[in-house]
């Protein structure tokens, strides 16, 4: 079977939003071919009023017939400046950043563009930059849609999650250090289980600091606590002075002299075997049976190293003093609500009313600690050094079908090198040289979509069909890697896992390679039934294959797609 990509044009981002998050204002009056009916939400108080007027793209109430020829139509330049970028599951959202501002954008189909719903910066001391973002969906299908959140990472250490309107919900001061990366992961898609599966899956979310700490809040708590800020703010209370904490680990990963980016696996089953000695030339290493948690730490000295953790070192660093109070009074009714709701059962006689609120409301639950948690130390379990290399970039690929694991990673160094890793044995795969500042993402294509494309499945919208497909027979899930260097605007597509590489484009500088497909966040909270239900249903960002976009410097979208060469 041969293969070839494309490059297709997806909808775009209007030039202004670009520039202006890089700090270019246009000079005069810059009318959008395209403008969408949804402006931009109304600033905060306490939001700068210079940054908000930068988006205020509303005409003047004047006649088109008054307007000057020279005024009706402005050349912005391309944007070339590196900004931050984070997409949703599918990309019906994007969420972009740059020093002091953030903007969340929305899919309009009918206009084929996306616009602004929401926009902030959270910058509240001096010097104080965005070092890394995340865009957040929660699974909250009671109301028949996700809600989209922005979290964002700041060079004080400090975590604030906003709504997709850029209302702040909650913060916290985990380290004081720069946040390099937030990565989340969430459970593996329904059609890659089988409905007799009985699953213990979590999530989380895995922040990396400039100083080597690692934080892993889990997913659930983290979920709970923002359903209950969004649920103050939609009654008028002001969420960001009433924050509330989530519950998080803070690890110290020992033995490796500078730590870049991490990734995690999460727990390790029960029926996996333990490691065999590393000092041998020819041994096999997997994670030691009933690991609570696992970790792949890249960077120097050594280049590659694997951790792990278990419940002699598991801490609820959240707040020590307080966890009965939230696992027992808080935790546990809400959680179980949050079931009763998704699954339909019936709790007493107020099951009906409760379901049709959009959050549940839990008072008194406490603040976050005021100190600075110390972090536990975890010291590698096995280590690949070159004292040459520094690997600056992880990327793990989706969990596989067969059995919902992580199988591969990717990797870019100093060298130039594009590394694949096969985490099972913690051994290199492939090599692909020349590629200097590469960033690497998955792409998913169900191989029957091969044989009987159609528009639905090439943009990546079609989760109930494909669900549907899946549900007759087990569908057969092919994996891509693409490959991007932003300094050469060199862009590479790669199937997995023996290396026949079937695409390669001289696209230009200027480009931001965005990765999508996850499930939101709450997907674990939910039986399999009930999210193969939200598939059915058409809920937005449920359900989607790995995928891969690029942005371009004059806002241009374009899908990575996979067909048959005929």
């Amino acid at each position: 079977m041969k293969l070839k990509c494309k490059l297709e044009s997806h909808h775009r981002i209007p030039p202004p939003v670009l520039s202006i998050l890089v700090g270019r204002l246009p000079q005069v009056s810059t009318p959008l071919p395209h403008r969408s009916p949804n402006p931009l939400s109304p600033r905060q108080d306490d939001q700068d009023d210079s940054w908000n007027n930068d988006w205020d793209w509303e005409d003047d109430d004047e006649d088109e017939d008054d307007k000057s020829s020279d005024d009706t139509s402005v050349e912005l330049p391309p944007v070339n400046e590196a900004y931050l970028a984070s997409a949703s599951p599918v990309g019906r959202y994007i969420l972009l950043a740059h020093q002091t501002k953030f903007v969340m954008l929305a899919l309009h189909e009918e206009e084929d563009e996306y616009y602004a719903v929401g926009q902030g910066s959270g910058c509240e001391v001096a010097g104080e930059t965005i070092t890394a973002v995340l865009c957040l969906p929660l699974f909250v299908p009671s109301i028949r849609r996700n809600q989209m959140c922005a979290m964002i990472g700041y060079s004080t250490g400090w975590l604030r999650v906003f709504s997709e309107k850029g209302t702040m919900l909650t913060a916290q001061l985990l380290e004081p250090a720069a946040i390099l990366s937030i990565k989340m992961r969430t459970p593996t898609p329904v059609f890659k289980v089988s409905p007799q599966m009985m699953l213990n899956e979590d999530e989380e979310i895995t922040l990396l600091f400039a100083n080597k700490k690692v934080v892993s809040i889990n997913g659930q708590t983290l979920w709970m606590v923002l359903r209950v800020c969004d649920g103050q703010r939609e009654s008028g209370i002001d969420a960001s002075r009433s924050q509330v904490s989530f519950s998080y680990q803070k690890w110290e990963f020992q033995g490796q002299e500078n730590i870049t980016d991490v990734i995690s696996l999460g727990a390790s089953p029960s029926d996996e075997p333990g490691p065999l000695s590393a000092a041998s030339s020819t041994s096999t290493y997997v994670f030691q049976p009933g690991a609570t948690s696992r970790y792949v730490g890249v960077g120097s000295n050594p280049m590659f190293s694997y951790y792990e953790t278990s419940e002699v070192n598991r801490p609820l660093t959240s707040a020590v003093s307080m966890a009965s109070y939230v696992v027992s009074r808080v935790a546990t009714p809400v959680l179980s609500l949050a079931k009763s709701w998704w699954t339909g059962t019936a709790i007493g006689n107020q099951a009906s009313s409760r379901s049709s609120k959009p959050s549940p409301y839990v008072p008194n639950m406490p603040m976050p600690p005021s100190q600075i948690e110390p972090a536990t130390p975890i010291r590698a379990t096995l280590s690949l050094s070159d004292a040459f290399r520094t690997i600056r970039y992880v990327s793990v690929c989706p969990p596989s079908s067969s059995d919902r694991h992580h199988k591969l990673a990717a990797t870019s160094d100093a060298l130039g090198r594009v590394i694949l890793w096969s985490l099972d044995d913690g051994e290199m795969i492939r090599m692909w040289k020349g590629i200097r500042d590469a960033v690497c993402g998955w792409v998913e294509v169900f191989e029957d979509d091969l044989y009987s494309p159609n528009e639905e499945n090439n943009t990546g919208q079609g989760s109930r069909s494909k669900l549907l497909r899946y549900e007759r027979e087990r569908a057969k899930i092919l994996l891509f890697l693409v490959i991007f260097s932003p300094r050469r605007g060199l862009l590479k597509v790669i199937q997995m896992r023996h290396g026949h590489q079937i695409g390669v484009f001289h696209i230009g500088s200027g480009w931001n390679l965005v990765s999508c497909g996850r499930e939101p966040l709450g997907s674990s909270m939910v039986s399999i039934e009930r999210r193969r239900m939200a598939m059915k249903n058409g809920e937005d960002e449920c359900g989607a294959l790995s995928k891969c976009f690029l942005i371009g410097p004059k806002g241009e979208v374009c899908n990575i797609n996979i067909y048959l060469n005929h």
